[in-house]
């Protein structure tokens, strides 16, 4: 459960910035502790609590944190600077497997760096995986395949001092923000890569309603790095969806095979979107629920996100995971994500919930930890217990 949780809260980083227009759901809690001793943050909870896992590491801006497919307790933290440790969490011990400055020249920007790794899912038989970072000179997103032959300790070289190296992706940034750079592998088995709209303020290329461009959308390639069938008419063949700002952390639900995707919004509202096949998301036109004053040539029509808040709640949204654990009953089938401004951690669900206050479970106090949980009766969900913390 515990590395489940820190896979989230690894996830609060880059994207610049979402009080919140909303649907009928509700996202729910206490945003503070209040002076009251029946409410509580961590000591004298027999509740669920956020435990800090592999606690003597420590690392620079990580940003995430995924499984080895086929080893229990091993993990790998993805540093922004371009390191990638492998930590094995039965004896909090951790050891290199790249330095990607060690070979390449990252891009040295606020929303640059290594954002994403992903393992193939033949990576048992094949050894790949693949990393996603932002190149020198200037700023060049890159997807590549990297090939590991001894089961994820290190990457194979290339026998001229180099890494043996696959580009699946290269796309020039216009301007250094709004890079997103999250991949995974779906359920169908497919590579999926999430980018900005090339930066800057308010989409000034108009970008994510272009489809003759990759910024702004969610892409879909298969293994070899060819375009998946994706069948969005007159795009870019490899655009799966499209009308995205800065797509910062998205998952598929492992019960429903669901794409959910935290959207960094503008200046006003932060989005969290139900990703389809062919779906346009709205920016620049919309932000959130509202229509933004840039000018729009765009017909739609424009899917709405499930959720959006505002500037009272936080500043840059970070996307999650969907709860399918067994250990919290209350949480089953509820969304989980957290904005990097606030450190906020929220549930969201669409089925009814019984609250008395319309505020987040979960707060990080400040920019530091530790997060402070609340057990207090109007923190709570029917049936109990609510707020709670554990990811799978």
């Amino acid at each position: 459960m515990r590395p489940g949780l820190l896979l989230l809260l690894c996830l609060l980083l880059t994207a610049c910035g979402g009080s919140g227009g909303n649907s009928d759901n509700t996202v729910v809690g206490l945003l503070e502790r209040p002076s009251n001793s029946t409410c509580l943050a961590f000591e004298g909870s027999g509740e669920v609590q956020l435990t800090a896992v592999a606690p003597s590491l420590t690392f620079t801006a990580p940003l995430l944190m995924l499984p080895h497919p086929d080893l229990a307790g091993i993990f790998y933290v993805v540093e922004q600077g371009g390191t990638v440790f492998r930590v094995n969490l039965a004896n909090d011990t951790r050891t290199e497997l790249v330095d990607l400055t060690d070979f390449y020249p990252l891009s040295d920007c606020p929303e640059c760096g290594l954002l994403g790794m992903a393992f193939d899912p033949a990576f048992a038989t094949n050894g790949y995986l693949y990393l996603s970072f932002t190149q020198g000179p200037g700023v060049t997103s890159y997807v590549a395949r990297f090939e590991s032959t001894d089961n994820g300790l290190s990457l194979r070289g290339d026998g001229a001092g180099g890494l043996d190296r696959t580009n699946v992706m290269e796309q020039s940034q216009p301007f250094s923000n709004h890079n997103g750079g999250h991949i995974a592998f779906g359920p169908d088995g497919l590579l999926y890569v999430g980018l900005g709209d090339g930066g800057s303020g308010n989409d000034p290329g108009n970008r994510a309603q272009d489809l003759s461009t990759r910024l702004g959308k969610m892409l879909r390639y298969n293994a070899d790095g060819s375009p998946a069938s994706n069948g969005v008419s007159g795009s870019v063949p490899e655009i799966y969806a499209y009308g995205l700002r800065n797509p910062w952390r998205w998952s598929f639900d492992r019960s429903t095979g669901a794409l959910w995707a935290g959207d960094v919004g503008q200046s006003a509202f932060e989005e969290i979107d139900l990703i389809t096949q062919g779906g346009n998301y709205g920016w620049r036109c919309y932000e959130g629920f509202e229509r933004t004053s840039n000018s729009c040539s765009a017909s739609g029509p424009f899917i709405d996100p499930v959720h959006a808040y505002g500037r009272s709640d936080g500043i840059s949204v970070t996307g999650g995971f969907v709860y399918r654990g067994s250990n919290i009953p209350a949480l089953q089938g509820a969304y989980l994500f957290s904005d990097y401004g606030s450190g906020t951690l929220w549930p969201w669900s669409a089925s009814p919930m019984t609250v008395t206050s319309a505020e987040p479970c979960w707060r990080r106090a400040a920019m530091s930890p530790p997060l402070a949980r609340t057990t207090r009766a109007n923190c709570i969900w029917s049936p109990q217990p609510g707020c709670s913390g554990s990811i799978r």
